[in-house]
C-alpha cells in the first residue's frame, strides 16, 4: 500500500540560505537579530516560533535527533555551530555564545529540579 501522506523532503541548506536572503526571510533574521541584541529572545522555543526547527537544524546539519538532544542540553553545541547560528541569525559571536551559556545554564536548572 502507498503511503498516502504527502510529507514535504526538508529544504537543503542551500535553499535554507537562499529564502532566509529573500526579503520575508531577512525579516524573520531581523526580528530574531534585535530579540537576541536586547535579550528579548531568551530560548530557542522563542526562535521556533518565527523560524521552523527543521529549517535550523538543515543549516547545522546532522540527524535531526542529535539536534533535538543539543536543544535539550545546549551545551552539546560545538563553537563552530555556534559560529554558524551567529552567521545566519547576523549578530555577533559572543551574543550568540551568551544565549546557548543561557541556555545551558537553564536547562541545567531543570535538571536538578526534576532529579529532586
Amino acid at each position: 500500500m502507498a503511503n498516502t501522506y504527502n510529507l514535504m523532503p526538508r529544504k537543503t541548506k542551500q535553499e535554507i540560505l537562499t529564502h532566509f536572503k529573500a526579503e520575508a526571510g531577512q525579516n524573520k533574521i531581523q526580528v530574531i537579530k534585535n530579540g537576541m541584541e536586547t535579550s528579548t529572545i531568551i530560548s530557542f522555543p522563542q526562535i521556533f516560533a518565527i523560524i521552523a526547527k527543521s529549517n535550523l537544524q538543515s543549516l547545522l546539519g546532522g540527524e535531526f535527533y542529535a539536534f533535538d538532544k543539543k536543544i535539550e542540553d545546549p551545551g552539546r553545541f560545538s563553537l563552530n555551530e555556534v559560529e554558524i547560528f551567529a552567521d545566519f541569525f547576523q549578530v555577533k559571536f559572543d551574543v550568540m555564545l551568551n544565549f546557548i551559556r543561557r541556555n545551558q545554564l537553564e536547562a541545567k536548572k531543570k535538571r536538578k529540579k526534576t532529579n529532586k
